[in-house]
């Protein structure tokens, strides 16, 4: 594998482990939660609205400002995707 990948990953690692050890996990995985049901929020609104509202696509980008910002980043990334075109 690339070794810039494992530097990733080891990166990854290391932060969650300093959240866990700052006791910062409560904010974490709130994170986490806001990327779940995102991501699950983003899936639907293309599955029931398409023609309606431009699509939306997954990828990191996406996943992490939904995770960040919650509904106001949903609200974003469609309102973003509408003026992009």
């Amino acid at each position: 594998m690339d070794p810039v990948l494992w530097l990733l990953i080891a990166l990854g690692i290391g932060f969650f482990m300093y959240l866990l050890y700052a006791g910062q996990a409560r904010w974490f995985l709130g994170v986490v939660r806001n990327m779940v049901f995102g991501v699950a929020g983003i899936l639907g609104i293309n599955a029931m609205l398409p023609g309606v509202v431009p699509a939306v696509g997954v990828n990191i980008i996406t996943t992490l400002v939904v995770g960040l910002l919650g509904i106001p980043g949903v609200l974003f990334l469609y309102v973003t995707q509408w003026l992009v075109g």
